[in-house]
């Protein structure tokens, strides 16, 4: 399993308006590159605020599949490379069509990997899932199909958690401008 990558000279901080617009830079992207989603999947926790944006953008059913991999979420705390996955609201249908996996980083890939392999096994023939994020570290293993932020090697703070420790120096990211694809 590959390591995140940090330089542990501050963290970078998402600010509620830079996380709504890179959900709509993610949804147009994905929707142009891909097609319309049938399904949103949230990727829970952190993939809830975002996917949620993106499925009331492209008008897609929102399902969230939990993940757990982290065992804090202290700053700078690396990945076990273990992560087991639960999906809820699943009905008797086998997922299809265009889904897109949504999470908000992809840290080693391992959350990824892990969602991807347990939707496809609930996926009929024929389904095509895409992961979306909102960043990517540098020292990730895989590549999401689309990511706004790439590369970064500093601990990321999203709106939706905690704020930083005290005395940790934070900056915010750059606004965003751009969809990375491999």
């Amino acid at each position: 399993m590959t390591a995140r990558v940090f330089d542990h000279a501050f963290a970078w901080q998402v600010t509620p308006r830079q996380a709504a617009d890179a959900a709509a830079l993610l949804a147009d992207a994905a929707t142009r590159r891909f097609g319309r989603p049938d399904h949103v999947i949230a990727v829970a926790r952190g993939g809830i605020v975002p996917a949620r944006a993106i499925a009331g953008l492209t008008g897609a059913r929102l399902q969230i599949i939990t993940a757990r991999h982290n065992p804090t979420s202290a700053p700078y705390t690396q990945a076990t490379g273990q992560v087991t996955c639960t999906m809820t609201g699943t009905g008797p249908q086998p997922l299809s069509g265009r889904v897109f996996v949504v999470d908000d980083i992809c840290g080693t890939g391992a959350t990824l990997d892990a969602v991807t392999s347990t939707l496809a096994a609930l996926a009929s023939e024929g389904t095509c899932l895409h992961s979306l994020t909102l960043c990517r570290n540098a020292g990730a293993a895989g590549r999401p199909a689309l990511t706004v932020w790439d590369d970064l090697r500093e601990w990321v703070i999203f709106p939706w958690e905690p704020g930083p420790p005290d005395g940790m120096a934070v900056r915010t990211l750059p606004g965003p401008a751009q969809v990375h694809a491999p």
